[in-house]
């Protein structure tokens, strides 16, 4: 069969392409520019976003990996616009370093740059937060959070995170209530699967004496262990992890394969291995006698989380989380380009991170673990209102104290 005349029109199509792109529109007219448009708008549906994102770790190489890839943004890996806060090569960037571990990469310690205007600090821990002393202050009362980019504030500068809101609310009600402090240290790193970030806290966060642990979730979950195995356990990493060992003992599979072979094995059971590592973080809390809420965050415009999102809470209340706290109707009712870092960006922007601080304060200031923090005591009690004394009549009165709010949001008050 002759091929020369479809590729003949296969070529002319590609050529009209192209010169609807580079045509001007008063030139184009209607009919080209309407074109263009369609086109461009389908560039990465949601479909196209969901498929890339299902095979961005099965493609993932280890060398050239960038902090993109770190954010798990797999769209935005191919197309670099300027001004943008993507397409960083990590080899080239002061804040990232290589660990032979189970975490892969880790943010560095003491480090600080800008890029396109967002603020990336690390402290003395490798945490992009302000400094904390390793022990733990007196009266003070220290929450760790374990996340992933949308905790680590992928896309905003730190101050405008979620954890930094709520921390600075925090702090201010103890303070006010009963004279005691609120620390919240932030654990979490860009790119790292829920094992990886249990890990790296049990490297960095045991040591500073949480009172409390927050998992910070997605519906990226599921699976994304699974995944990061396709990869460590060809180079025999993962595999004596407490972590992952019963589930892969149970898959019968040994280190230093082939990564096609372990996605065979290991995908049917990616709801096993998500189970052990949520029973792992529990476990060691118990063990420690700290209490850890799971906490579900919705990633902006990704309504697909949904369909897993029952199976994923009922996985974490059978891990037996202390609390199961569900966020993910923070964003209901808001337009998701309001809210997402980007066009096709699952990361919440600062008006995003101000609403799950809301949320996130709502759920969480009247259970008793976190209740105590300003509780007033006996002895030790300070009244909300503080008192002055009226420097003409020598009386004392009263006058509110100003304590530390939430920013506004947009669309109305979340819910």
């Amino acid at each position: 069969m002759d091929h020369e005349p479809i590729k003949t029109r296969q070529i002319l199509v590609l050529i009209f392409i192209l010169a609807c792109g580079l045509m001007p529109d008063r030139l184009a007219g209607g009919g080209a520019s309407s074109l263009r448009d369609s086109l461009k708008s389908n560039l990465f549906n949601r479909a196209d976003l969901e498929r890339i994102e299902r095979g961005y770790y099965e493609e993932l190489l280890d060398h050239g990996r960038r902090l993109d890839d770190l954010a798990d943004v797999p769209a935005l890996r191919i197309r670099r616009r300027s001004g943008s806060t993507w397409s960083i090569p990590v080899d080239q960037s002061p804040l990232v370093v290589r660990v032979d571990d189970l975490r892969e990469v880790v943010l560095k310690r003491n480090d600080s740059t800008v890029r396109f205007g967002l603020q990336w600090r690390t402290n003395d821990q490798g945490m992009r937060d302000r400094d904390y002393s390793l022990k733990k202050p007196e009266a003070t009362f220290r929450v760790a959070l374990v996340g992933d980019s949308i905790g680590a504030g992928w896309g905003v500068n730190a101050d405008q995170r979620f954890e930094s809101i709520v921390e600075e609310v925090w702090d201010s009600r103890a303070r006010h209530a009963c004279g005691g402090k609120v620390e919240i240290i932030n654990c979490a790193v860009p790119g790292h699967s829920p094992g990886q970030r249990w890990y790296h806290f049990g490297q960095i966060g045991w040591s500073m004496e949480p009172d409390l642990v927050i998992y910070e979730s997605t519906g990226a979950d599921v699976g994304w262990d699974e995944r990061r195995l396709r990869y460590l356990l060809p180079r025999g990493l993962g595999w004596d992890c407490p972590i992952y060992r019963a589930a892969l003992a149970r898959a019968g599979v040994v280190p230093f394969g082939i990564p096609d072979h372990y996605k065979r094995t290991l995908q049917p059971r990616h709801w096993e291995i998500l189970a052990g590592v949520y029973q792992s973080m529990t476990a060691d809390c118990r063990a420690r006698g700290v209490p850890v809420f799971w906490v579900l965050v919705p990633r902006v415009g990704r309504m697909s989380d949904a369909e897993n999102q029952p199976a994923l809470i009922e996985t974490a209340r059978a891990a037996g989380f202390s609390r199961i706290v569900d966020l993910t109707d923070a964003f209901d009712g808001v337009d998701p380009a309001r809210l997402a870092v980007d066009r096709n960006d699952f990361h919440p922007n600062a008006s995003g991170h101000a609403r799950l601080a809301r949320r996130l304060d709502d759920e969480l200031k009247t259970l008793p673990e976190v209740g105590r923090i300003w509780q007033t005591r006996t002895g030790q009690a300070r009244s909300l209102r503080s008192k002055r004394r009226d420097v003409a009549g020598g009386a004392l009165i009263d006058e509110p104290v100003k304590t530390a709010g939430f920013p506004a949001t947009p669309g109305g008050p979340p819910r």
